[in-house]
C-alpha cells in the first residue's frame, strides 16, 4: 500500500509495539534496572507503569500483564486504523479476532527473532571474542525462552541444540495458530 497515512500509522504503531515488547522481555529476563538499556526502555514505556496499577505483574514481578494488554490494544487499534484508511468495513467481532490473532503471531515471530539474535550473538562472542553490553543483553533476553528447552534437551557438551528446538517449536505453534485463526476468521 502506497498511502502515506497508512505507512505512517503503521510505522508509529509498530515502533510502539517493538518498544513495549522489549520492555516485556527485559522484565521477563530480569534485566538489571541500573542498565542503561533498561532505563531508556522504562522511560519510553512509562505508560506500562500506569497500567500496571490496573493490571498487576505476576510471576514474582517478571511478567508484565500491563505491557501485554497495551500491545493487544495497539494491535486492535492498528487493525481498526488500517480498515478505516483502506475504507473497509470491519465489525467488532472480526476486529477482536483479527487483532488478537495478529498480536499472537507477531509476538511469536518476535520471540523467534530474539532467539536468532542470541545465536548470532553467541557466535560473535565465540569467534571474535567480543562482549559488548548490547550483545549480552540479546543473549539475556533470549534466556527465558530457551531455558525450558535446555531442560528437555540432552547435554551434548559445547553443542547447544535448544535454540533450534525453541525455534522449531515456536514456528510450529505459530503456523498452527495461524491456520486455526484463519479458519475462525473465515467463519465470521
Amino acid at each position: 500500500m502506497n498511502n502515506p497515512i497508512f505507512i505512517l500509522t503503521n510505522m508509529v504503531i509498530n515502533f510502539a509495539l517493538i518498544v513495549l515488547f522489549v520492555r516485556f522481555m527485559m522484565q521477563l529476563a530480569e534485566v538489571d534496572s541500573s542498565s542503561p538499556y533498561m532505563k531508556a526502555t522504562k522511560r519510553m514505556t512509562g505508560v506500562v507503569d500506569v497500567f500496571s496499577r490496573i493490571f498487576p505483574n505476576f510471576g514474582a514481578g517478571r511478567i508484565s500483564v500491563a505491557a501485554v494488554v497495551l500491545m493487544l490494544l495497539l494491535y486492535w487499534i492498528n487493525t481498526a486504523a488500517n480498515a478505516f484508511i483502506l475504507q473497509e468495513s470491519i465489525d467488532a467481532l472480526t476486529l477482536f479476532f483479527a487483532g488478537t490473532l495478529k498480536a499472537i503471531i507477531q509476538f511469536m515471530a518476535m520471540l523467534r527473532y530474539i532467539i536468532l539474535g542470541s545465536v548470532v550473538a553467541s557466535w560473535a562472542i565465540m569467534l571474535f571474542n567480543v562482549s559488548h553490553p548490547a550483545v549480552l543483553l540479546v543473549m539475556q533476553l533470549s534466556e527465558p525462552i530457551i531455558a525450558p528447552f535446555r531442560r528437555i534437551m540432552p547435554n551434548l557438551g559445547m553443542l547447544d541444540l535448544s535454540p533450534i528446538l525453541a525455534l522449531f517449536s515456536l514456528l510450529l505453534a505459530e503456523k498452527f495458530i495461524a491456520i486455526i485463526g484463519a479458519n475462525i476468521l473465515m467463519k465470521l
